[in-house]
């Protein structure tokens, strides 16, 4: 049975993977266009792989790795269990929280301007060169790192 709870855990784990990482090019594609309709566009990708990927193999990752935790017999109280979850938490709050907040303000506006037949973005454009993005997405990309090193290191 551990080897099943495995199996879910390193799926929720590409999934989680798949996630940041289509978020990281939607969000640099949005950063890079004047066009309202592809931002628009990307930013739907952005917050759709927020439901489809990112936050299903968040939830896969902290059920299956808690049963794993379980079953393997290791102390809840380990330091590297508690920054796993320490770590869960805050990543869910800035992707879902942050993150997804962004996009679907980015979206708004660009579908805005597209109902208002604007060639050139000017708000939305502005919002998605904003370095909210980068750096909220950069700093998710470090805490999925930290999550590799906790999870193959195991440290004390």
């Amino acid at each position: 049975m551990i080897n099943f709870w495995l199996f879910v855990h390193l799926t929720g784990l590409v999934l989680l993977a798949a996630g940041v990482g289509i978020a990281n090019l939607s969000g640099i594609m949005m950063s890079k266009s004047d066009s309202p309709s592809m931002i628009a566009m990307w930013s739907k990708v952005n917050f759709r792989v927020e439901h489809i990927a990112t936050l299903p193999g968040a939830l896969l990752l902290v059920v299956a790795g808690s049963i794993l935790v379980h079953k393997e017999g290791y102390d809840y109280s380990a330091t590297w269990i508690v920054s796993a979850y320490v770590l869960w938490v805050i990543a869910v709050f800035i992707g879902a929280g942050v993150l997804g907040r962004h996009a679907h303000r980015i979206h708004k506006l660009a579908c805005d301007e597209v109902a208002a037949g604007v060639e050139v973005s000017t708000t939305a454009s502005k919002l998605a060169r904003s370095p909210l993005g980068p750096v909220a997405g950069n700093l998710l990309n470090l805490i999925l790192l930290a999550f590799l090193y906790l999870m193959i290191v195991k440290p004390s």
